[in-house]
């Protein structure tokens, strides 16, 4: 942990800067009334001790601009979106820290019938993963890994969202690429398909009973001993919950039930067990948001030769308007990782982050946010804690 006197340093680093910041706000850009054009976007300092998430702690300051633009456009009952989300962020002290990240999607929501709805998307994304979020190390890291996604998803709603009954039929595929830091042992095609039905019960809860397999299809790594390891496999859920929005304060969905992981490779250990998801938020009063998250899951491995595990993680996320223009937010989040392998480990990680929100106009935001992140595990080298603090300006238009 660093002590209130080097807190206070990277304070003034950022706020040094700040300057820049307000330089690069756009001077165009007007809010467009629905259907249309909306054009958002934020810039941004951020100070961290510990950028690649590892024993080193290698500090750097990072400017980071987030073009955001949106289009909706309808055709009777019939909605289209397309939308664009950047990210550039440029380090002052390793420009091989430099990236940018750009998601692309493409979506409609076609209105059928009283009775029939469909839903697609296509997307494409490049990502940049965030160090020290996977089961991998990052001690010989010197960038950032980075991946392509490209996604299709197909949806059927047979009845509405207020009818008693409704059933809802999904596809998604998915096709990830990794660009960089010889991690294309990790490129994975998925295909998921679900089938969700939902039954009211009371006027603003529904029960759901849903089911949904998932394919993983890897390419055959092989070495020069002649060994070869495949880390495809077959996943398969089996949930039943409930959906609610019983007042104006609450709503959430909450799903529980079976999963199971059966790898096409016999030296891999197939994972079976609970699992449940939990999203939920309430609101005590007008000027305060509490919002619940847990999920208990398997991810896939980041480590060659390593098979997937059990993930468990929760969250906790509050939001408080301490004045009409100013609110205060905190967000905590827990993950437990049981990785089981040639050695075996437990690997958890926390974080706090704590931040102001001030609205300097109704179209422009101000925010100073500070995060602190640790993990811990059974094998040192996996272990890392981290500071981090923003400044950001972003406009609101909607």
């Amino acid at each position: 942990m660093k002590s209130s006197t080097q807190m206070s340093a990277l304070l003034k680093n950022i706020v040094k800067h700040s300057y820049l910041l307000i330089l690069a706000i756009p001077l165009t850009g007007q809010a467009e009334d629905r259907p249309g054009l909306l054009l958002n976007g934020s810039v941004s300092a951020e100070y961290t001790d510990n950028v690649l998430n590892n024993m080193n702690e290698t500090s750097d300051t990072a400017f980071i601009i987030n073009p955001d633009v949106k289009y909706l456009g309808l055709v009777g009952k019939h909605k289209f979106l397309l939308s664009y989300n950047g990210k550039l962020a440029t380090y002052t002290k390793d420009s091989n820290l430099n990236y940018n990240e750009h998601k692309l999607a493409l979506g409609a929501r076609l209105d059928h019938s009283h009775k029939i709805n469909t839903e697609f998307k296509l997307g494409f994304d490049k990502i940049t993963e965030e160090p020290g979020s996977t089961n991998s190390s990052t001690q010989s890291l010197t960038e950032f890994n980075q991946y392509q996604n490209k996604t299709a998803q197909a949806k059927l709603y047979y009845g509405q969202a207020v009818s008693t009954g409704q059933i809802v039929l999904g596809y998604r595929y998915n096709d990830r690429e990794y660009t960089n830091n010889q991690q294309s042992f990790r490129d994975v095609e998925q295909n998921q398909f679900s089938a969700t039905f939902f039954y009211r019960i009371a006027p603003k809860t529904r029960m759901l009973f849903q089911a949904s397999t998932e394919e993983y299809l890897y390419e055959d790594q092989t070495f020069g001993n002649g060994f070869t390891f495949n880390q495809s496999s077959d996943n398969n859920l089996y949930l039943a919950g409930v959906e609610w929005e019983a007042t104006a304060k609450s709503k959430g969905i909450f799903k529980i039930g079976y999963q199971n992981k059966d790898y096409d490779d016999a030296r891999l250990n197939d994972i079976s067990g609970l699992s449940y998801i939990l999203d939920m938020i309430w609101k005590p009063n007008t000027y305060t948001q509490i919002k619940l998250g847990a999920v208990r899951q398997t991810t896939e491995s980041a480590q060659l030769n390593v098979g997937g595990f059990l993930s468990t993680s929760y969250s906790l996320d509050v939001s408080h308007k301490i004045m009409p223009r100013t609110a205060v937010t905190a967000r905590f989040t827990t993950n437990n990782e049981e990785i089981v392998a040639g050695n075996s480990r437990t690997d958890k990680r926390n974080s706090i982050k704590i931040g102001v929100n001030h609205s300097l106009r109704k179209w422009l935001n101000v925010k100073l946010a500070y995060k602190y992140q640790e993990k811990t595990s059974d094998i040192e080298v996996f272990n890392f804690e981290s500071n981090t603090i923003e400044l950001s300006l972003e406009t609101a238009f909607d």
